[in-house]
């Protein structure tokens, strides 16, 4: 079933909608989760609260991309899970390590989401991400979208790991360069 056809389903209230959600993007909204998670029954349980919150807002929102949509419902809910769990161990794992690499360059004053526009920061990070190699921007997006390890992007991508660090490095210094330009202090 395509994605307006499951849209349309969402919008008509008919329980089918989840099901043929679950069927088509389940095991790619669970991936998101596991590799943010590492856990198993904590990534099905965020896995289950994105099909919910998607049959919440679905309407009134119509996603054109749906698959899109419910990953990133269950990336922000698998982060705000991992956030939770990290507070209650105050452990350093690589995960919250590797947020707050990039919310160095990106949030202003603890909180970017209180000084500006969402939508304008995401502007400019897809131009910024545009203007890269196909390979930086791969990389990018396997760190800091999938929060992925340096080890397994560097397989995946046929780097070595200090390869990968080095342009996750060289990323971030370029992206704030673009943010100064743009007119957000760091």
């Amino acid at each position: 079933m395509d994605d307006s056809a499951i849209v349309n389903l969402f919008f008509e209230r008919s329980e089918q909608a989840i099901q043929e959600a679950q069927k088509k993007y389940g095991d790619y909204c669970f991936r998101i989760a596991y590799d943010i998670i590492r856990n198993r029954e904590d990534a099905e349980e965020c896995v289950n609260d994105t099909f919910l919150h998607a049959w919440q807002a679905i309407p009134p929102n119509e996603p054109e991309h749906l698959g899109t949509y419910l990953g990133r419902i269950s990336r922000n809910l698998s982060i705000d899970r991992l956030k939770a769990a990290t507070a209650q161990k105050r452990g350093l794992g690589e995960t919250p390590l590797d947020i707050s690499e990039l919310e160095d360059v990106i949030f202003q004053n603890g909180s970017v989401w209180e000084e500006i526009d969402e939508q304008v920061l995401l502007e400019i990070i897809n131009d910024f991400l545009s203007k890269q190699k196909k390979l930086y921007r791969v990389v990018f997006i396997q760190k800091y979208w999938y929060l992925e390890e340096i080890k397994k992007i560097a397989e995946i991508n046929g780097i070595s790991e200090s390869k990968t660090a080095s342009i996750l490095h060289r990323m971030r210094n370029k992206l704030r360069k673009r943010l100064e330009k743009e007119g957000y202090t760091i």
